[in-house]
């Protein structure tokens, strides 16, 4: 059998900074089906006015691109009126900011999407606004009118010293500050807070999820700042709200997704999948997985992924995960681990075999770069050499590095040991194996700590993942009846063992399948 069982009762599987963590000798049972996710920001993807800006038609255009790479769904970071590039400063929630396009490209967009299976959700930012609104414009020029309580103000000097970053004086027109109570912003002063303790908030809230959920029919939401609804210290307060914003969006859709960035560590999120969003993505187990490629040594990436699923377990047993290497906030994650297309490969797979919804960020398929500021991990996708391609957008220079050492994806197309075709492998290969899609889990128990394993199994189908982190070759004590298993996908064309060993070429991948 290509299996080891794990023996005793218990099975103590490493010392972690956070303590001896141990696993259970079952395996985890299987998941609800998962959908491979594609996050992309508009902006930069593919334009079609010829202004250098990507706009919905362009990513229309592109959805068969998407499909054939084997998406079934997509976030779309903010696409609303905004001062701002990126659009985390919404000035008008039901409108669609007018380098995208209008509200009937985001329309079709939506139709499109749904008639190539994918889903589409919304990043909604509701934990601010733009200053720019006509709620904020209101409440900071007449303190007796209905939008002054959409915000939280104060003209206490104890809360201003309190908390001196996050408390604003209003400004004129020409940017001076003026005299009076101050307002409330966590993030900056262009993104005055919203007051959720206002009944007229909520309303607002609900309406706008209402307009793009039934008008405009998107399957949900990504939420921005999820855990900022109110501050840190009312953290039950902002978990409750989530519970509302989840019982009011499923009086429209009941399968209404509803995906929370909530920045921490598992026992800070795991209240939030009780009863309030969907998911929420897993910063924890991806710092796991870019340490360990960093350092090309597991950083305990299996034990971490237990240690949240039991914390998260306790809150609700039928929560989702998302995983993601990197995103709009992050350095690119090629980047971070040393552009090497191989190791590139090795992060994919752990992407997208471990159990959960993974989240591609743009141009991860191709192998993108990007260092923070944030303008260079938010650059234009590469669809070919600069000129050659009239969708190419040029809001932005590309990366300094994507521009020289990165292949477009044109030339990339042509490279069967390409990046981006061994995502296109990987996911098909995913999409198509219930070992993969929803299948168990279970740890494989070996000592190497530059080897990584693991099995998925679904009926009668059991899978195994293994992969070499590291530049040397490795070798780990093979289990019996090797002689069954076949290769699905690797790296490499010679899967090599022998003398109860198993032998793995510098960053390998090889996911083998057997028979139970």
């Amino acid at each position: 059998m290509l299996r080891i069982r794990l023996t005793g009762i218990l099975i103590l599987l490493s010392s972690l900074a956070y303590g001896q963590l141990l696993i259970s000798q079952d395996m985890v049972p299987p998941t609800p089906p998962t959908k491979v996710y594609y996050s992309v920001f508009v902006q930069s993807f593919y334009d079609t006015n010829g202004d250098g800006i990507g706009d919905l038609r362009g990513l229309v255009s592109k959805l068969d691109y998407l499909k054939d790479l084997g998406v079934h769904g997509l976030w779309l970071l903010p696409v609303h009126p905004s001062p701002s590039y990126h659009k985390y400063d919404v000035s008008d929630y039901y409108g669609i900011h007018p380098d995208y396009g209008t509200i009937e490209d985001y329309r079709t967009l939506v139709k499109e999407a749904h008639n190539r299976g994918m889903t589409i959700l919304l990043d909604l930012v509701i934990n601010h606004t733009s200053n720019r609104i006509k709620w904020f414009q209101e409440a900071s020029s007449d303190p007796s009118g209905k939008y002054r309580n959409y915000y939280v103000w104060s003209d206490k000097k104890a809360d201003f010293d309190a908390e001196p970053f996050h408390w604003h004086a209003v400004r004129d027109s020409k940017g001076k500050q003026l005299p009076g109570p101050k307002y409330y912003g966590f993030f900056w002063w262009e993104m005055p807070d919203l007051n959720y303790d206002n009944p007229e908030v909520r309303k607002e809230i609900f309406n706008i999820s209402t307009f793009w959920l039934k008008d405009i029919g998107i399957d949900g939401f990504r939420i921005d700042a999820a855990r900022y609804i109110y501050p840190e210290n009312q953290q039950e307060k902002t978990i409750q709200w989530w519970k509302e914003f989840r019982q009011q969006a499923r009086k429209i859709n009941k399968d209404v997704i509803i995906l929370g960035e909530v920045w921490g560590p598992a026992k800070d999120i795991a209240p939030y999948l009780k009863d309030g969003m969907t998911a929420c993505f897993n910063f924890q187990l991806a710092d796991s997985i870019r340490l360990s490629m960093q350092e090309e040594k597991d950083h305990y990436i299996l034990q971490t992924w237990w240690q949240i699923r039991d914390t998260y377990k306790k809150q609700n047993n039928f929560y989702e995960d998302a995983l993601f290497l990197s995103n709009h906030d992050m350095n690119r994650i090629m980047s971070d681990i040393g552009n090497k297309t191989e190791k590139g490969k090795v992060a994919a797979t752990l992407l997208l075999t471990l159990p959960g919804n993974p989240f591609i960020y743009y141009g991860e398929e191709i192998g993108m770069l990007g260092l923070k500021p944030d303008e260079y991990i938010r650059e234009p996708f590469l669809w070919n050499m600069e000129g050659e391609d009239k969708g190419q957008t040029t809001w932005e220079k590309p990366y300094q590095s994507t521009s020289q050492t990165v292949k477009p994806l044109r030339y990339q197309l042509e490279d069967p040991k390409s990046l981006y075709h061994f995502y296109k492998k990987l996911i098909n290969l995913r999409n198509n194996t219930s070992a993969l899609n929803e299948g168990t889990f279970e740890p494989f128990i070996q000592d190497n700590r530059k080897v990584l394993a693991f099995y998925r199994g679904s009926g009668k189908e059991m899978v195994l993942i293994i992969m070499n982190l590291s530049k040397e070759i490795q070798h780990i004590v093979s289990p019996g009846g090797m002689e069954g298993y076949h290769m699905l996908l690797g790296t490499h064309d010679v899967f090599k063992s022998g003398g109860g060993a198993i032998y793995l070429q510098p960053y390998s991948v090889f996911i083998l399948e057997t028979t139970k």
